[in-house]
Order: structure tokens, then C-alpha cells, then sequence
């Protein structure tokens, strides 16, 4: 059957059940914050936030005000946090849709703090520790000058306590060894001086999934929940791929042997060769580099086509020689299974010389989502 669509990436919500159900077990009695920022990892934030709201989450993390924004417009209720930073122009819709921010100075504390008095509402601030990755953070020798400056503000609650680890190894990995105990050192001292702190939350998923110890009051697992990982971690972990990719032949021909495919010529045929024309470019999010190294693959009737010649903006041209009886309107799969065939996500990051994160986070607003099962109406709002 010819699809409605010239691309669609098929998202399985179900799957994403089992992976955050498979997270919950590997949290052992910490909470699980799902991470939706770049659009749930280009998965589809709202219908994703929908299905979090049915798990029962306590809070999901987003990585700017954007973000968040578009999920209370969509009717999502739940606690959320903007875990990277905002600007001055975004604080007051914040606080009118009572969204929880990361804190990264003591400046920005009191400026908060004033805002939220002056609107009459109190706002949840985590703080955020800098222990290596080197972006946003309060250093290790500042935190609790600049925690005492959040219980000093009767506006703001002090909500959270957290940092973020740079390497994708996880507990692997001596820098996180390094980085978690510097945290949990700025977590001790303010606790000592405090007398109590929020709640603690550092582990990704990495750091989740390599069985990193202790893990905190909560744990904000993302790529993960998605099917996704470091391949070092994901040996041994039953997650399942959320997301596939598809489009459809639109045009075949046959060229003879010397003919040049594509801008600049990158590729000639050195045979006779049957060609396919693929309604899906870099513009939806295709890497451009896999037209070039030779080793992107298409999945069609079950079979593996190569990628020839450079991805354009809006097309790509397969090789489907080999393949019998194909003809316009058949499926093409990018990322997913056909018949025996498999391909994901990370192999098509592989092909490209990039990250899996890069590869799902950039398809383009052109590739409809479908989501399976479908999901509830966009009026509908969720606790």
C-alpha cells in the first residue's frame, strides 16, 4: 500500500513504555525525570510529555523556556524544568506557567527572586553545580554561598540539587568517578550547613545505564528512553528503538555505466545500474556526508541499497540494482527493520562520522511523526 506521506518517521509509544519502565528498575527507588528537550530527541515532545503524564512521572526536564512553553500551550501540567539557562525576557511567562529553572549564579538568584515577589508566586530554582562539564554551573567553592542565597529568597523554593556529567561512558569512566565526587562533596557541605537539601539528581543516561552508584534522589535519563545508547553501554540493556524512518520510491530509471549521480559528481556508476530517487534530503534531517562516505544504506523489499552520489536538499538517489520488481510508491526504510534487515539510528550516525543524538534530533518538521498507538487529541490535558 502507497503511503500518504513523501517521508514519516513511525514513533511506537509503546516501546517508550517499556524503556522507561526498563529505567525505573535500573533507578532502584530514585525517581524518573524524563528528558524531552530538541523535541523528545526529535521524537515529538507533546505526544511523548502525554504518555509520561499517563506513567505517572513526578517531573520532566526540557532544555530551554521554549520548550517548556510549548508544553503547558499543549495542556501539560506536570512539574517542569528548564534544565539549561534562560534570559530575562523569558521569566515572566515562566513564572505565570510555574516552571521550574536551573539557577547558575547568585546574581540571577536575587533577580529571580525579586521577579517572583513582584509577580506575587514563588518559583522553583535547582542549582546547578559545574563538577567538569564546563558550560552552565556555580563552581564547587561557590555553591553554598549561592544556596544560602536561594533559602535567603522567600520567593523561590529551593527545589533541586544537581550536575551533569560530560562523558557518554558513564561510571565507566573516570571523569565521572571525578565529577561525582566533587557533587556529592558541594552536596555534603551544604547539607552541613543547611541543615537539609532538595532533591539530588545527576545521573544521565549514560551514567544510569552503566550502573553508576549512588544515584541520587532522581535520576533524568534521555536518550535512552528513546532506545538510544553509548554502543559501549548498550550491549547488555533491553531498551527497544522508539523511532523508524521511511519514504517511498518516486522515480526510477536506468543509467548506463560512466554516468555521474548527484552535485559535483561524486559518484559514477561503473556499471548499468537501476536507480531509485528518495523524496527525502538533508533539509529532513538525512546527513549529507552519507552520500560521500560510501557506507549509508537504504533498507528496500528487505534489502540493503547503497546511497549513491551526494544527499541533496529534498532528494537522495539509492542503488536498487540488485533488487527485484521494485517499483513507485514501495517503502524505503532509513532506520527500522525490513524483513531480516536492520537499521538504526547509531548505524546511520556511524556512516555519517556523528552521534546517534545528532541523527534523531534533526529531522526535519517536513517528516510527519505517526505515532503508534495513535494518541490522545491535542485538546486533551494532562497531570
Amino acid at each position: 500500500m502507497i503511503s500518504a506521506h513523501r517521508a514519516w518517521a513511525e514513533i511506537d509509544l509503546n516501546a517508550f513504555r517499556r524503556n522507561l519502565l526498563c529505567a525505573r528498575q535500573r533507578a532502584q527507588g530514585a525517581q524518573i525525570w524524563p528528558v524531552l528537550k530538541a523535541n523528545a530527541y526529535g521524537h515529538g515532545a507533546v505526544p511523548i510529555a502525554r504518555v509520561c503524564a499517563e506513567e505517572k512521572v513526578p517531573r520532566i526536564g526540557v532544555g530551554d523556556s521554549s520548550e517548556a512553553l510549548q508544553l503547558r500551550y499543549s495542556g501539560v501540567s506536570m512539574p517542569l524544568l528548564v534544565l539549561g539557562t534562560i534570559i530575562d525576557a523569558e521569566i515572566p511567562d515562566l513564572l505565570h506557567h510555574r516552571i521550574e529553572v536551573g539557577v547558575h549564579s547568585e546574581s540571577r538568584v536575587h533577580s529571580l527572586g525579586q521577579l517572583a515577589a513582584q509577580h506575587g508566586t514563588q518559583l522553583g530554582v535547582h542549582l546547578k553545580v559545574d563538577t567538569g562539564m564546563g558550560r552552565l554551573g556555580v563552581r564547587p567553592e561557590a555553591v553554598l554561598r549561592v544556596a544560602r542565597a536561594i533559602v535567603e529568597e522567600p520567593a523561590l523554593e529551593f527545589c533541586g540539587f544537581m550536575t551533569h556529567f560530560s562523558s557518554s561512558q558513564g561510571a565507566h569512566s573516570q571523569h565521572t568517578d571525578g565529577q561525582q565526587a566533587l557533587f556529592l562533596s558541594a552536596a555534603e557541605e551544604v547539607r552541613e550547613a543547611l541543615g537539609s537539601l532538595p532533591t539530588l539528581h545527576c545521573a544521565n543516561s549514560a551514567a544510569l545505564f552503566s550502573g553508576l552508584r549512588p544515584l541520587g534522589d532522581a535520576v533524568r535519563p534521555g536518550i535512552s528512553l528513546y532506545g538510544i545508547l553509548p554502543r559501549e553501554i548498550c550491549r547488555e540493556v533491553p531498551l527497544e528503538p522508539v523511532l523508524s524512518l521511511h519514504t517511498q520510491l518516486v522515480f526510477i530509471k536506468d543509467i548506463p555505466a560512466g554516468t555521474a549521480v548527484g552535485y559535483d559528481a561524486r559518484w559514477t556508476s561503473h556499471r548499468p545500474t537501476r536507480l531509485a530517487t528518495l523524496p527525502i534530503g538533508y533539509n529532513d534531517g538525512i546527513p549529507f556526508r552519507l552520500g560521500l562516505s560510501g557506507r549509508g544504506q537504504v533498507l528496500l523489499r528487505g534489502q540493503r541499497c547503497p546511497i549513491v552520489g551526494a544527499v541533496s536538499m529534498d532528494y537522495c538517489t539509492i542503488d536498487i540494482t540488485h533488487v527485484h520488481n521494485a517499483s513507485i510508491g514501495d517503502k524505503a526504510t532509513l532506520i527500522g527493520q525490513d524483513g531480516c534487515n536492520m537499521l538504526t539510528a547509531a548505524d546511520m550516525a556511524q556512516a555519517a562520522d556523528t552521534i546517534p543524538y545528532e541523527i534523531t534530533c534533526r529531522l526535519g518538521s517536513r517528516v510527519q511523526r505517526v505515532y503508534r498507538p495513535t494518541t490522545p487529541s491535542p485538546s486533551q490535558v494532562v497531570s
